[in-house]
Parts: C-alpha cells; structure tokens; sequence
C-alpha cells in the first residue's frame, strides 16, 4: 500500500533497515538512563540542530505527540492568558483542549482563505502567549510566522505537517511543535517540541512543577542527555539514523516545493476529475499537504479507485470532511511515487 495519507503517511523506505538495525544492535531494549541511551541522544540532538538550521540556543524535547506539547504549552507557560488564533479543525482542538485548563483562554477563527497577518487582533495587553498554526492540516494552508504582530507575547506554533519537510523560521517563535508521523516519515509515537530562551525563561519564572511533563523537569533531564520519561527509544534512533542520512533542511525544502508544483500543475490542467485546490491563493497553500475540493461523489469515487489500485489519499477532515480529499506530500513521497498515482488519475479519466 502507497499511503499518501496526511499523517501517518508513507515511512522512509531505510526506515525497516533501521529498525532491524535497532533490534540487532539490542537499542530497543536499551535502558533510557544508560550511558548508551546519553550518547544516542546527544547525537540526535546535535543533528537535528545541523541539518534542520535551529538556532544554537533553542532546545530540542521529546514528548510522546504533537497533542501532549499543546498540553505542555498552557501548563507550564501560559501565565494568566492565552490567545489562539485558527482556520481549521486541529487549531480549533488546540484552542478548546487549552481552555479545559484555563477557561478564559481566547480564540479567534478565522477563514481558510485568509493569513495570520489579515486577522484583525483584540487589545493584546493581557495576552502572555499566542497560540498559532503554522501546518493546518485539515485543509492544507500554510502560514507565515512572524513575531511583529503579537508584542511582547510568546508564541507557540503547532507545525505538525511541516516540521522536518520544509524550512521554519525558528527565531520568529519561541515554541515548535510536531510529530514524527507526517514529514518524518517515521511511525507514529514520538513528539518533538523546540523551544527558545524566552519559553525557558518563562516556565521558570511561573515556576511550575506539578506535572511529570513540566518544562523544567524536561530541562533539567535535556542537560544530562536525558528525558522525563520513558521514550520511544526506537523512533528517536530511527529519527537519528534518517536525519544523518537525508540532506540539510534547506535541500528537503527545495525538493518538497518542486514536487508540489508538479501537483499544482496536474490538477490545474486535468480537469475532468472535478476537483480543485481548495485553498485559492497558492502563497497560502502548505507545501507538504494539498486540499482538494469537489462533489461528494467525486470525492468519493477518487478514493475507491486509488484504494483499489492500492494507493491511499487521505479524507477530508472536520469542515471538509465530505468534500475534499488530501494529499501527502512528505519527503518520504518520490517523484516516482507522485508519477505512479498521476499515472493511475489519468488511466482513469
């Protein structure tokens, strides 16, 4: 099965080689306090700072998922109130699962037309941190992260189906946050939250410590090459072994736009399947994930027809569950791969 689901999606071909590398070496069995998992660690660390470009000074931490960070994020760094900013279904999860732990946490939709910069923000004077999607994946738009419209407040960005896939301004934010199952290309089951010196500087401020995920706990593991927790040892080798094989972040980010042209393009000119981008403005498109609209039917009988050629797309989600279909374009996702489903749409035309 060829999975162009957005996430989990297809997994790096090396991913399997690996995994058996893993179990032979004894890795999956290693212990996270041993001297062996410090060096595994250290190791990841480092190339994740070379090969994705992060500033020297953010820090990097495993969690279990992209949904515990949200977690993380207004318990030990929102002091009195949080602003979330959203257009689609995983922005709005973010926003209504901070509010179970602080109520007055505002949000603002906002239409999946639109960017970050058109929102027309309320007085931020009692707003400590912003909350923003740069990745929505429910209908594939992709956002400019700037800090010049927000103040002096900390933002945090959920970038779950870019991290890894396409370069992120890490200096305009002050939290990124992603899963390994999308750009990875890695099976699901580890998370990864990047922070900067300001995120530090106010978990210790607030102070807090009554959660085992409290950034400070985090932290003070992170120094001794350490994590809070039992992790996901095997998807932090595998992730160590892809990033030393793949190329720098920037070459990843050249080949995932390209192949996203080529997408761009097949639908722009193939019209017979009925279907459309769903986002209007390509700038506002995310590279890594493309919506694509049209009549329930039509939705539908895409889905069949590329499931029985044993190729899966992914449905639509949450306000475009019934009328659009998504596509993964991750660089786990050849240009052959792209070629073999473009292939099968025409045949069937």
């Amino acid at each position: 099965m060829l999975s162009f689901y957005p996430g989990p999606s297809k997994v790096h071909p090396e991913a399997l080689e690996f995994i058996q590398e893993a179990f032979d070496q004894g890795i999956v069995s290693i212990n996270h306090r041993s001297a062996r998992f410090e060096a595994l660690l250290k190791d990841t660390l480092e190339v994740l700072h070379a090969k994705w470009n992060i500033p020297a000074n953010y820090t990097i931490y495993f969690v279990s998922s992209a949904t515990e960070a949200w977690e993380i994020v207004a318990q030990s760094l929102i002091e009195k109130q949080s602003l979330h900013l959203y257009n689609g279904a995983f922005g709005k999860k973010w926003a209504h699962y901070t509010q179970q732990i602080y109520p007055q946490a505002q949000a603002i939709a906002f239409d999946a037309q639109a960017s970050l910069s058109s929102v027309e923000l309320p007085s931020l004077a009692e707003i400590d941190t912003i909350c923003l999607v740069q990745s929505e994946t429910s209908n594939g738009t992709g956002q400019t992260i700037s800090r010049s419209h927000y103040g002096e407040s900390l933002i945090a960005v959920d970038a779950t189906s870019s991290m890894g896939g396409i370069e992120l301004p890490w200096k305009e934010a002050d939290v990124w946050l992603a899963s390994v199952q999308k750009c990875m290309g890695i099976p699901a089951g580890l998370g990864i939250m990047i922070c900067s010196p300001k995120a530090l500087a106010r978990a210790e401020k607030l102070g807090r410590k009554s959660h085992y995920n409290d950034i400070l706990l985090m932290e003070e593991n992170r120094k001794r090459f350490q994590t809070h927790y039992t992790p996901n040892v095997l998807s932090i080798y595998v992730l160590n072994r892809l990033t030393h094989l793949l190329p720098n972040l920037s070459v990843i980010d050249a080949q995932t736009r390209k192949k996203m042209k080529i997408w761009e393009e097949f639908w722009h000119t193939n019209a017979n399947w009925g279907l459309q981008c769903l986002i209007e403005n390509p700038k506002l498109r995310l590279p890594t994930v493309l919506a694509l609209q049209g009549d329930p039917e039509q939705i539908q009988l895409i889905q069949q027809t590329c499931l029985a050629a044993g190729i899966e797309l992914g449905k639509g989600y949450g306000d475009w569950q019934a009328n659009t279909v998504r596509i993964a374009n991750f660089p786990s996702h050849t240009e052959n791969d792209i070629h073999t489903l473009i292939k099968l749409l025409k045949h069937e035309l």
